[in-house]
């Protein structure tokens, strides 16, 4: 082994091989050949004696070792620009740096999206990496510094922090209502078409709860023609008149005011009241201690910030 092997670089190198899918595409990332790519990761293994890749002809491919090596590698590069940042900032006393946020698609484009100007005149040196998708994502192992997270957290290792509470209402347009008549009660929804949101696929159930807090919840099946895991796709559907649809109300101020939509069934909550309605989670690595670094924490403080604000016009 030289004197001069470094796994910092190595373990650095030894992801590009990984997310480029060859020894190839690392060399051209790096400006360099393939066979010091694969001395390098020859030396790597040799360092941690035990074999990270399996080399074909015409692939590369991760080993069992590889795949849990991959995770603290990331750590390690993530780890070294934190405290890079870290420095800098300290010297600067302004937040810098890479902030990677995970996000459901309806808050990135309805509350953050309107809110960038603001977020980059005050932070013009933190560089934001957004990930706009319906599911949860892997915090630690995708390398994310904040997610955004509704519904209960199944994670408990995760640090978590409450920064709001939904409550869905049940919506109709009123062409819709006007054809198909209004339910007075949740057993009258399986004679109408309803639009749902589920990331899992075909919901068969609905389940209601009284607001005079006096009897059981009440589950009842009901037809969904559509379901989809946009919850702005459920509401444009809605306002076209094709069912009825359950939604939180703060993201149908313009189409409540204009009378667009209606919501029915006033006397049945959507969401549980004993759980305090669905929890809006601002999500974070563990760690050890609650600390979090500056540029982390002014996200965090500018997303709640947007959300509260948001849902205080609703």
């Amino acid at each position: 082994m030289s004197n001069n092997f470094n796994e910092l670089q190595a373990a650095e190198t030894f992801l590009m091989v990984v997310n480029g899918g060859s020894f190839a595409a690392a060399a051209k990332l790096k400006g360099e050949n393939p066979s010091s790519i694969s001395r390098s990761i020859a030396q790597l293994e040799a360092h941690l004696n035990v074999r990270l890749l399996n080399r074909t002809t015409r692939q590369v491919k991760i080993t069992e070792a590889g795949e849990t090596y991959k995770l603290y590698a990331r750590q390690m590069l993530e780890n070294q620009q934190a405290a890079r940042d870290a420095l800098t900032q300290l010297q600067s006393g302004k937040p810098q740096g890479v902030v990677r946020v995970s996000l459901p698609v309806i808050v990135g484009e309805k509350i953050l999206a309107p809110r960038l100007p603001e977020f980059h005149e005050r932070y013009p040196d933190v560089h934001l990496q957004l990930d706009l998708s319906n599911r949860n994502a892997l915090i630690v192992e995708e390398g994310f510094d904040i997610a955004v997270r509704m519904g209960p957290l199944q994670d408990s290792s995760l640090r978590a922090r409450k920064i709001a509470t939904i409550w869905r209402k049940l919506y109709a347009a009123p062409a819709y209502l006007e054809k198909h008549g209004v339910p007075q009660s949740p057993a009258d929804l399986a004679r109408h078409q309803c639009i749902a949101f589920s990331q899992r696929g075909d919901l068969k159930e609905w389940e209601f709860w009284p607001r005079n807090d006096q009897g059981l919840s009440q589950k009842h099946r009901v037809a969904s023609w559509l379901t989809c895991s946009s919850p702005m796709m459920v509401v444009r559907a809605i306002q076209a008149g094709l069912g009825l649809g359950r939604s939180a109300d703060w993201m149908l101020q313009g189409a409540l005011a204009r009378g667009e939509l209606v919501e029915i069934l006033q006397d049945w909550y959507c969401d549980n009241p004993a759980h305090g309605g669905l929890p809006m989670y601002l999500v974070f690595p563990p760690g050890p201690g609650s600390q979090l670094s500056l540029k982390a924490r002014v996200v965090a403080d500018f997303l709640e910030e947007a959300v509260r604000a948001e849902f205080k016009k609703a």
